[in-house]
């Protein structure tokens, strides 16, 4: 649930200030914060829009997946196969169905690497084809794809297999990692 004091208190507003910009009571705010009474949606659209913020529906796990990528953009220079880990933590949870498949619909944004953003993006292409679901726009977008092929993995003996294995999304991108390495946590 929304946490509007918290929300409150990042606009810098007393309760009466954004009960104000928000056409209600400093009571009704106040039991919105402590929980003592549900705001409908027009009432969290107003308080939203009080504290200056605009409140957007995305799909469930959307969050989830963003913190993903986040996660692995603070680790791939430090520790590329922890960092591949996490991809193939994110493959499971798309498979499993712990995280809807409808949360790639949002671009989970950039890793600030490339090619781990052209792997995520054949990533989102794989897993909508997999479980039936449009494959999401950002995916397709040209900086999620390389110029030149690039082989996940610091032994050139595993390059043919990767060759082989690689699903075709990764592969059409430029990207080259065994299935395998994406289907094991």
């Amino acid at each position: 649930m929304l946490d509007i004091g918290a929300m409150r208190a990042q606009a810098g507003l007393s309760q009466g200030e954004l009960a104000t910009r928000a056409g209600t009571s400093r009571t009704r705010l106040s039991a919105y914060e402590h929980g003592h009474t549900e705001p409908g949606l027009g009432a969290l659209e107003r308080i939203a829009a009080g504290a200056g913020l605009e409140l957007a529906v995305v799909p469930a796990g959307t969050a989830r997946v963003r913190g993903r990528v986040g996660a692995i953009a603070e680790v791939v220079r430090d520790d590329a196969t922890y960092a591949l880990r996490l991809v193939a933590e994110l493959v499971d949870w798309l498979r499993r169905g712990i995280v809807p498949i409808a949360a790639l619909d949002a671009d989970p944004g950039s890793i600030g690497d490339e090619r781990w953003d052209a792997l995520i993006g054949g990533i989102a292409e794989m897993m909508a084809h997999e479980l039936d679901h449009p494959v999401p726009t950002w995916a397709s977008a040209p900086s999620r794809r390389l110029a030149e092929w690039w082989f996940i993995g610091r032994y050139q003996s595993t390059r043919p297999f990767a060759l082989l294995t690689t699903p075709p999304a990764l592969a059409a991108r430029g990207v080259f990692v065994s299935a395998a390495s994406l289907g094991s946590v």
